[in-house]
């Protein structure tokens, strides 16, 4: 791989991924802040998918794994895999950065891939079989994959990835033209795009995504 792309694919990385770390359950361990989570999980099971719009149910799935990401202390996102020939929801996932132990890498895409990869334990790719044959399995998250959860996700062969909500400061989707050249052609000809769900839900997905940065805020630094 040409050196000068590596570099700036793990500049990206810095840049992206970093900003992205929520803090640890003690920041939003006050009164206030548990009052806020509630209200926010309420909104989410008082919540019925609208039939307009075609990702809601999908969409909705992934704010319920957010909000319980969330209370346990680490971000507010989350992610399943769904049967795109049934509609099931396959495998669930959530980002578990801090909880029970920090892990760098546990984003809630990859916490999700993990749990489907290790269920399956697909066989290494031969003449019968490939590894990244995924058979209709459609990834949703609720929040814009970064680039190391990009890059993973098109490595596990997923053709459709859909997201509820945006990342403007950190999302990667959006900049799949700033991929290295390997990953790009990888991803050549797969769905990655924002989930068709309701304005509510996406509401939902920021403010879950926002609220450790909110409370680091205001810590003394």
């Amino acid at each position: 791989m040409d050196r000068s792309y590596s570099k700036r694919f793990v500049f990206l990385l810095l840049i992206f991924v970093l900003p992205a770390v929520p803090c640890s359950v003690s920041a939003w361990s006050t009164p206030q802040d548990k009052q806020d989570i509630e209200k926010i999980r309420k909104r989410i099971e008082s919540y019925v998918p609208d039939p307009k719009y075609d990702d809601d149910a999908y969409a909705l799935e992934t704010l319920k794994e957010a909000i319980d990401a969330l209370s346990s202390g680490s971000g507010g996102i989350g992610a399943c895999l769904v049967d795109g020939h049934t509609g099931k929801v396959i495998e669930r996932g959530r980002n578990r950065q801090f909880n029970p132990y920090f892990r760098s890498d546990m984003h809630a895409e990859m916490d999700l891939l993990n749990r489907w990869e290790e269920r399956l334990k697909k066989q290494p790719l031969n003449s019968d079989s490939d590894p990244r044959s995924c058979n209709g399995i459609v990834l949703y998250s609720s929040y814009e994959p970064c680039p190391m959860c990009l890059v993973r996700i098109i490595n596990s062969g997923i053709k459709k990835l859909y997201y509820v909500a945006p990342d403007a400061a950190g999302g990667m989707v959006t900049r799949m033209d700033d991929l290295p050249p390997f990953w790009r052609e990888l991803a050549r000809g797969r769905d990655f795009s924002q989930a068709k769900c309701s304005p509510e839900l996406i509401a939902i997905a920021h403010e879950l995504f926002h609220f450790a940065h909110r409370d680091s805020a205001k810590r003394p630094r």
